[in-house]
């Protein structure tokens, strides 16, 4: 039985965002160990809390279109519409 997945970004692309991430937290670790000022620190764990944000929404959206379009079995205009609003909240 094949599983149809409807995703909202490339694998590269959300590889790269955790990358991202993670170099990020590395930063943070380096500033930690140098003593750096609390509000530097705060300005890059902020950084890093909306880049990951945006990779929680972008998951979110594909769990949410497989979860209508699997449950429901929508298809035609309405899945179109599903695919439209999950685009422009993924923006």
């Amino acid at each position: 039985m094949s599983e149809t997945r409807t995703v909202y970004w490339s694998s590269r692309d959300l590889q790269h965002r955790l990358r991202r991430v993670e170099g990020q937290i590395r930063g943070v670790e380096a500033m930690v160990a140098r003593a750096e000022s609390c509000r530097d620190i705060l300005t890059q764990l902020a950084a890093i809390e909306g880049a990951l944000a945006k990779v929680v929404k972008l998951v979110e959206a594909c769990q949410v279109a497989e979860e209508l379009v699997g449950d429901r079995k929508i298809s035609g205009p309405e899945l179109d519409q599903v695919h439209d609003a999950i685009r422009r909240v993924t923006r």
